[in-house]
C-alpha cells in the first residue's frame, strides 16, 4: 500500500517533471529555427548569442543539466553509507533517481545545441549511455521481489511469502485445490521449456495481460472476496515468475552494474574537466561568456 510520505512525493515528482518538460518543450520551439540551422551557418543566426551551448539559454541549461547529473550520484550514497540507511525509503530515492537521469541528459543535449565534439563527447557519449543503459537497470530491478524497505528478498524468503499468499487465498477466499493448480497454470505454463532470457523478455507482454486472466479466474473459483483473491492471487503470480528467473535476473543486474558504473565515472570526471575549463575560460552564465 503507498504510504502518505510516497504520495507526497509522486506530486513533488510530478510537478519537477511538468516543469521540466515545459522548459524544454519551450526551449525546443523557441530555438527550433536554430537548431535546425547549418552549423556552419549559426554563428550568423540571430538566436546565436542564445541557444549556442555558451549562450544564455544554452548556458544554463547546461549548468541545470549538469547539476541534476551530479544529485544523481546522492542515491549511491544513500545505498553504501550507513549514516543514510534511515534517510528515507530507498525506492524513494530511486524514483528522484531516475528522474534526474532522463531530465539531466536532456537539458544537456539542448544545451549542446545537437552539437558534440572534443573532449566532452566522451562525457555526453558515456552519459547517453549510462542513460540508455539505466532503463535496462529499472527493469531488471522491478524483477527483483523487495520488502517495504526496498531491500532484495532471498529465495527462501520469497518462498516463504508465497506459501502465507496461498494459505490466505485457501482461508480467507475460498481457494480450492484446482483453482490452485489453474493459478500455476496462469503463472507459468507461458514460461515452460523456454531458455531463461527469452522467458526474461517475455514477462512485460505476460504481465500485461495477468489482470485480465485473474478476473476470469476469481470468475470461476473464489466464491467470497474476489477483489481480495485478484489481489493476492496476482502478488503469487508475479512472485512464482520472478522466483524462476531469480538466477538470471541477479546476475543479469549484476553485470549492469558493471557496465554502468564505468560510463558514469567517466561521465562525470570529463564533465568535471569541461565545466572547469569553461570556468577558467571565463564562461560565466550570469554575464555571458
Amino acid at each position: 500500500m503507498e504510504t502518505r510520505s510516497s504520495k507526497i512525493h509522486a506530486v513533488v515528482l510530478t510537478a519537477f517533471s511538468l516543469v521540466t518538460a515545459g522548459l524544454v518543450g519551450w526551449t525546443i520551439w523557441a530555438g527550433w529555427d536554430y537548431f535546425t540551422t547549418p552549423l556552419a551557418a549559426r554563428p550568423h543566426h540571430a538566436e546565436f548569442r542564445e541557444f549556442r551551448a555558451a549562450g544564455t539559454v544554452g548556458h544554463g541549461l547546461g549548468i541545470l543539466g549538469s547539476f541534476m547529473i551530479v544529485l544523481l550520484l546522492l542515491y549511491s550514497l544513500r545505498k553504501r553509507m550507513r549514516a543514510l540507511q534511515h534517510a528515507g525509503e530507498l525506492r524513494i530515492w530511486l524514483r528522484y533517481h531516475i528522474f534526474l537521469g532522463v531530465a539531466g541528459p536532456v537539458l544537456i543535449t539542448l544545451h549542446t545545441a545537437f552539437k558534440v565534439g572534443g573532449l566532452v563527447a566522451v562525457s555526453y557519449w558515456s552519459m547517453v549511455a549510462v542513460a540508455l543503459s539505466g532503463f535496462v537497470g529499472r527493469y531488471l530491478y522491478q524483477q527483483l521481489p523487495r520488502n517495504v524497505l526496498g531491500e532484495t528478498l532471498g529465495v527462501d524468503e520469497i518462498e516463504a511469502r508465497n506459501e502465507a499468499l496461498l494459505v490466505e487465498l485457501s482461508t480467507r477466499c475460498g481457494m480450492n485445490d484446482r483453482a490452485a493448480a489453474l493459478l500455476e497454470d496462469i503463472a507459468l505454463r507461458k514460461l515452460e521449456h523456454r531458455a531463461a532470457p527469452v522467458a526474461l523478455l517475455l514477462l512485460p507482454f505476460l504481465n500485461g495481460t495477468l489482470a485480465r486472466q485473474l478476473q476470469r479466474w476469481s470468475l470461476r473459483y473464489v466464491e467470497t472476496d474476489r477483489p481480495a483473491a485478484v489481489k493476492l492471487a496476482k502478488e503469487w503470480v508475479l512472485h512464482t515468475r520472478r522466483l524462476r528467473l531469480f538466477h538470471l535476473i541477479r546476475d543479469l543486474f549484476h553485470y549492469w552494474h558493471v557496465f554502468h558504473k564505468p560510463f558514469a565515472f567517466i561521465m562525470i570526471i570529463v564533465m568535471i574537466v569541461h565545466v572547469a575549463v569553461a570556468v577558467a575560460l571565463g564562461y560565466v552564465w550570469k554575464f555571458g561568456s
